[in-house]
Formats: C-alpha cells, structure tokens, sequence
C-alpha cells in the first residue's frame, strides 16, 4: 500500500557562507580584515579629555552571523562586497550559496 506524499511550502532566503584564510606573517592585512569583520574603536584626545569612537563591523550588520572562526553567513549584497575587499587585499576566500529557511 502506498502513502500518499505530503508536500509542504517553504519559505526560504539566498544567503552566502564566505570563509576567509588570513596568513598571520600578513599582520596589515589581517588586521584590516579583523576590522571590517569586527569593527574598531578609536580613541582620541580632546581639549575636554577623551572621545572614543566605535565604528562597527560587518558582523553587526542586520542578516550577517559569524558561524565560527573566519567563517560569515550573510545576504548576498553583503558577501559581494566583502568578497571584493578580501580579493583587494589578496586575503584567500571561498564562497557557497545556501538557502535558509526565512
């Protein structure tokens, strides 16, 4: 006897799982990328005493997560742009298109 199959609708989002390799002997580079990726704080000295000033990163960014160590989930607009500020910078990279359930 056969069951009958039952489907199902799914709502799903493109996303793009970039991981990137930054060669620790490359410290310009890694630190760029460390700073793009987490954002920074500068720190500066004023008349009034001192202004610090965060910058955020990419991972603050709305549909972008960190899956683990050099390795980004996030919207395909993003992905475009940080895969070509790691080609800019000669940081090793590779990309894969995935569908996430929304």
């Amino acid at each position: 006897m056969e069951q009958d199959e039952t489907l199902e609708t799914v709502t799903a989002a493109p996303r793009v799982i970039i991981s990137y390799d930054v060669k620790s002997r490359r410290t310009t580079e890694a630190c760029l990328v460390q700073q793009y990726v987490f954002g920074r704080v500068v720190t500066m000295r004023t008349k009034g005493g001192v202004k610090r000033y965060k910058y955020e990163g990419l991972i603050h960014k709305p549909a972008v997560e960190r899956l683990g160590q050099s390795v980004l989930l996030m919207r395909e607009d993003e992905a475009e742009r940080f895969a070509g500020f790691l080609a800019k910078h000669r940081v090793p990279y590779s990309r894969e298109r995935i569908w996430v359930e929304a």
